[in-house]
């Protein structure tokens, strides 16, 4: 299940430092961070994200040390919030919400909005038939329903929604390079 809080690739990540662990020692580790699940499951995750490139494994008979190899890539909070912030002239909080606001089409909870770097009530609070429907559609996904207070917007940004959701797709498919970066002019 899906925990926006607790995104287990990069807790395992942070776990493995630059050192790195074998499964049991990682095991352990989840096991004090109340994180319990079968070691197979385990071994498993860790072999996709060795399989993935972001993990290195290193054979150190009799166990197998995983370490990081990359960074993994952003989720859509972290995406939104950085993308917000280059945006001169614009409360970037603001601009986040309503960019969540826009991309879910539901209110947006405070725990989403400290995912993307926002740690400040922004916009008015959802009525009440809104927020548990939202809870109603998270639940339904299978994700962890927030508790918190749930946002929409007061001001509108669509120019900048469409340039942070054209910078997402661009980055995500490695496509800046089809992308006409200046304008001719003419002299007259």
């Amino acid at each position: 299940m899906f925990n926006p809080e607790k995104d287990l690739a990069r807790i395992i990540i942070e776990c493995l430092g630059t050192e790195g662990l074998s499964i049991s020692s990682l095991d352990k580790k989840l096991s004090e961070m109340g994180m319990k699940d079968h070691r197979l499951v385990l071994t498993g995750y860790l072999r996709a994200m060795n399989d993935l490139g972001y993990l290195r494994m290193r054979d150190v008979p009799p166990a197998k040390i995983y370490l990081p190899a990359k960074k993994l890539p952003e989720n859509v909070y972290q995406a939104v919030g950085r993308l917000s912030r280059t945006k001169s002239g614009i409360d970037a909080d603001e601009l986040i919400l309503y960019t969540l606001w826009r991309l879910f089409r539901r209110p947006v909870f405070e725990s989403e909005l400290r995912l993307a770097g926002t740690f400040r009530p922004v916009g008015k609070l959802a009525d009440t038939p809104a927020i548990e429907e939202s809870r109603k559609l998270l639940r339904k996904a299978g994700n962890v329903v927030p508790s918190g207070n749930a946002y929409v917007p007061i001001n509108e940004y669509p120019d900048q929604f469409e340039d942070i959701l054209t910078s997402i797709g661009l980055d995500s498919l490695d496509a800046w390079h089809l992308v006409l970066q200046t304008k001719q002019t003419t002299l007259m």
